[in-house]
């Protein structure tokens, strides 16, 4: 688990994927904290069975996919984690989403930090990247707020790096 202030970013196992493909009630039960109706969103709903199938072959690869809760609310507010182990550069690139009802708390630049911190920390990756939307006012203030440089622009995507 990586623990910052308010916040606890725990290993998404197979156990808690298959739960969550169950029903929030199982997961909620899992992890004792509550999980809003409206997670995961649609998008990251897509990535649950290939992610259950990954987590069957190689249970380790959960530390690179995390579920974010708020500690003291005991209350899923999101989800972060890499696309992936890093390459064999040490480059990995991560990616993070917030519960609507939880944005503007400060949630995602808690958990990229935390995220960004256990990776140096535990020497896993000596190249972290990620990108957004160049519409995505947000994002943009959160990666910024974390550190992360922009590299550049293409294709309407803004690609951030961090050393």
């Amino acid at each position: 688990m990586i623990r910052t202030d308010r916040l606890d970013l725990l290993p998404f196992t197979f156990k808690q994927v298959e739960a969550i493909l169950n029903g929030n009630n199982e997961l909620e039960q899992l992890i004792n904290s509550s999980v809003p109706k409206e997670w995961p969103s649609q998008a990251y709903a897509k990535t649950l069975e290939a992610k259950k199938e990954k987590l069957a072959q190689t249970p380790e690869d959960s530390q690179w996919s995390r579920i974010v809760v708020d500690r003291e609310a005991r209350q899923l507010v999101g989800e972060i984690g890499c696309k992936g182990a890093p390459d064999e550069n040490g480059a990995v690139e991560i990616g993070y989403g917030i519960v609507e009802s939880f944005r503007n708390n400060g949630y995602a630049t808690e958990m990229v930090m935390g995220l960004v911190e256990w990776l140096k920390e535990k020497q896993l990756a000596t190249k972290i990247t990620a990108n957004c939307f160049e519409t995505n006012k947000p994002s943009i203030k959160v990666l910024e707020k974390s550190g992360f440089k922009q590299t550049h622009v293409a294709d309407g995507l803004i690609y951030w790096e961090i050393g």
